[in-house]
């Protein structure tokens, strides 16, 4: 059994995930979180179509596209030469910051839904930048128009959007998302510093989270209309772990060129304990983008192909919960892990 994957967006997220498709497809397990979810391991995955707007990527091999500028994720391993070729994907003139200058080949929701038919996809995944809001839902429609499930790790609000949802769930399909979020990144470390002051008593007036990183996606998130939409997505998730009203931001607050796929991330906590003594929570966590989502992503794939082939979609809740930071029905990190995890893992 196979799942016949697709990829909207060959950027640094699909660099690092095409890579760690090659690297577990023989049975390493270093590094692995989960090695089965829904009966299916990481050589289950079968890459089938790929799509992009950049011209340097459009037509080319995809182990070449991967690598190719301005893509700046690190060459973890040697990726094979296939005949999978990068075809011009959907651009609704909302093309991300980084590439304003650069040369655009794009194509219309039809002909990208008649590639996912062709290829026989069983799921798209949309890996596109950040603020390409219309383009994100034109791949959605093109993915219900081809009878293949959607994944949207974009911060493009699509499961907040009713007829959507609805569309795909009168065809039975499933669609989850959105946002997809880090096996450790800095929202979810975020999440979980405040969860375990919450539980240990600790009562928190005040916090914030600013990350600064490299790379496309981080050059993308200053630009202010997505910062802000970003921001607001990493907030009202991070605020959700404490039962109570309290101050806190969350978002990316600089872009440094050198970092390439790396990010740091600034957090600071106020509190109060016994006594109303003073509690001050001051940590720094660097991590990289790529390979820090590339274990959700593996999971959040066979979760969502499970759930089409077993038709419970019920359980779609769960996977959104599990790994995307705005998901339809929030969840505290625990439960949604144990919950995602009692339906696919165990």
């Amino acid at each position: 059994m196979k799942v016949r994957l697709a990829l909207a967006g060959i950027g640094n997220c699909a660099s690092v995930f095409v890579q760690g498709l090659q690297f577990y497809s023989g049975g390493e397990a270093v590094g692995l979180w989960h090695p089965v979810v829904g009966g299916l391991k990481p050589g289950d995955i079968e890459l089938v179509a790929a799509f992009d707007i950049d011209a340097r990527k459009v037509g080319s091999e995809l182990s070449e596209a991967v690598f190719a500028k301005p893509n700046v994720a690190k060459r973890y391993v040697e990726v094979p030469k296939t005949d999978l070729k990068v075809d011009a994907g959907i651009s609704k003139a909302d093309v991300a910051p980084h590439l304003a200058r650069s040369k655009i080949t794009s194509s219309g929701r039809s002909a990208v839904s008649r590639n996912l038919r062709e290829a026989r996809a069983d799921v798209l995944v949309n890996v596109i930048s950040s603020g390409s809001d219309r383009s994100s839902e034109e791949y959605a429609l093109a993915a219900l128009e081809a009878g293949c499930s959607f994944i949207n790790c974009t911060p493009s609000l699509l499961m907040q959007r009713p007829k959507l949802v609805s569309a795909f769930a009168k065809a039975k399909l499933p669609m989850v998302g959105d946002d997809l979020m880090s096996q450790f990144g800095g929202t979810l470390f975020h999440r979980g510093l405040l969860s375990l002051m919450v539980n240990r008593g600790v009562k928190i007036s005040r916090s914030y989270q600013l990350d600064v990183g490299g790379g496309s996606e981080t050059f993308n998130t200053i630009d202010e209309t997505i910062k802000m939409a970003k921001r607001k997505v990493k907030t009202s998730s991070v605020a959700f772990e404490v039962p109570y009203k309290f101050e806190t931001v969350a978002g990316t607050t600089d872009f440094v060129d050198y970092m390439g796929n790396d990010r740091t991330s600034y957090f600071w906590t106020e509190a109060k304990g016994f006594l109303n003594t003073s509690l001050t929570l001051d940590v720094y966590l660097r991590t990289a983008d790529g390979p820090n989502a590339g274990n959700v992503l593996f999971d959040v794939i066979r979760s969502t192909y499970r759930a089409a082939r077993s038709g419970k979609l019920g359980t779609l809740n769960e996977i959104c919960a599990y790994g995307f930071k705005s998901p339809p029905k929030p969840m505290r990190f625990i439960e949604a892990y144990q919950r995602f995890a009692s339906v696919f893992v165990n």
